[in-house]
């Protein structure tokens, strides 16, 4: 080699170890962010296909929406015929969870109007209406269930029919115990702020009213979390368990409703969309908020594997060899399991089934085709109705 191609290879081989080292150091970052509680709960989502999840229970919430605000109206106008102001702030609280559902003054265009009832007496027929109700927001709750039990792997309800509706039942009184405390904080905050700026001189410093809210905000969704992954699910979930997924999911649709008018504006510009722009947008919205709660009962079961019990991946075969074992007899059954479950034996899955411990297994498949075929059909319809419209001749 002459001194010329010498001094020419001497930078192409910096350049190339350079290279190497670069790809050594994206490879480092790449297992790291691999390891972070982050990526196993997306992780975990995804095996549990989480986005059709969240797809199949926006699909089902939106059609159980209207009976469970309607029924929010019966019952906050019985309850506030002679607060107004509190009914307003309800409506307000609804708005942000709900962006364009509910409407108000400021809102003159939403679906569902939350005024009180011309009388305090309840007849037959009102309260023949609430069972009904009640009936229909009862099928929201449920898929909301079905979906987190989902990311523990459990393929059913813990329990007897008759107790997982009673449980439904509570956890939807318990949403509406929620919505009521967080109206009465937000006025009391507003109150107080009105208060402090005629009497303190903190009239300058009105975000300080404004943190103030997004805390109590915060709170009441920190305590929605703890109900849904503590009661709903029906699961026996350590404390610690439930705090963390309390914690993700409670900020994160804090965060959400704080920029939820602004993301569903964005989302619905298309001028396809026409009249059908709160429709969707509010499917839009029920999807966003299902995958954040989905993705925080994700989380929560990989914290659930850290506190000493059968990893995911190890307790789904076990399960899927469990469920062939019951195919095949008695005879391959010990076998079977031994060889799917990577050193977990048959007593520690029993044990995590007598203590209300899920075992992480795979999730059965028809509710799986049941939830595509809603949101597809849901898609489908308003597709066709848009194009309908777009072909129809304008009158002259």
């Amino acid at each position: 080699m002459t001194a010329a191609e010498a001094s020419r290879a001497e930078p192409e081989a910096g350049r190339a170890e350079a290279g190497r080292a670069e790809l050594s150091a994206i490879r480092r970052l790449w297992a790291r962010a691999q390891r972070t509680e982050a990526w196993r709960a997306w992780q975990r989502y995804g095996v549990a296909q989480g986005g059709l999840l969240a797809a199949g229970i926006g699909y089902f919430s939106f059609f159980s929406l209207f009976p469970a605000v309607a029924l929010a109206a019966v019952v906050f106008g019985f309850i506030l015929q002679g607060r107004p102001d509190l009914l307003a702030a309800i409506g307000d609280a609804l708005n942000a969870a709900l962006p364009g559902f509910v409407k108000t003054d400021a809102n003159p265009s939403g679906l569902v109007a939350l005024t009180a009832p011309e009388t305090a007496t309840l007849s037959w027929t009102g309260a023949v209406a609430i069972v009904t109700l009640v009936a229909g927001g009862l099928g929201w709750i449920g898929s909301l269930g079905e979906g987190l039990r989902a990311m523990f792997g459990v393929r059913k309800h813990p329990g007897n029919i008759v107790v997982a509706k009673a449980r439904d039942l509570v956890v939807l009184g318990l949403l509406g115990v929620a919505l009521l405390v967080s109206a009465t904080l937000t006025s009391a905050v507003g109150a107080a702020g009105a208060w402090s700026a005629q009497h303190l001189g903190l009239g300058e410093h009105p975000w300080l009213v404004g943190i103030a809210g997004v805390l109590v905000s915060l709170l009441v969704d920190m305590a929605i979390m703890v109900v849904l992954l503590r009661v709903l699910t029906g699961l026996k979930l350590p404390w610690p368990v439930v705090r963390a997924g309390a914690l993700i999911g409670g900020g994160a649709m804090t965060l959400l409703k704080l920029v939820g008018a602004q993301l569903v504006t964005r989302a619905t510009s298309n001028p396809v969309f026409g009249s059908l722009v709160v429709v969707v947008g509010l499917l839009f919205w029920l999807n966003l908020m299902a995958k954040v709660v989905l993705l925080s009962a994700a989380w929560a079961a990989g914290d659930l594997d850290d506190s000493g019990m059968p990893s995911t991946r190890a307790a789904a075969a076990a399960s899927t060899q469990a469920a062939g074992r019951d195919m095949a007899g008695p005879d391959d059954a010990d076998g079977a399991l031994d060889g799917a479950s990577g050193g977990i034996d048959a007593g520690d899955s029993r044990a995590r089934a007598v203590n209300g411990i899920p075992n992480l297994g795979v999730r059965s498949k028809d509710r799986v085709t049941l939830a595509a075929g809603a949101v597809l059909g849901a898609s489908a319809a308003i597709a066709g109705g848009a194009v309908r419209r777009l072909a129809r001749p304008r009158q002259r």
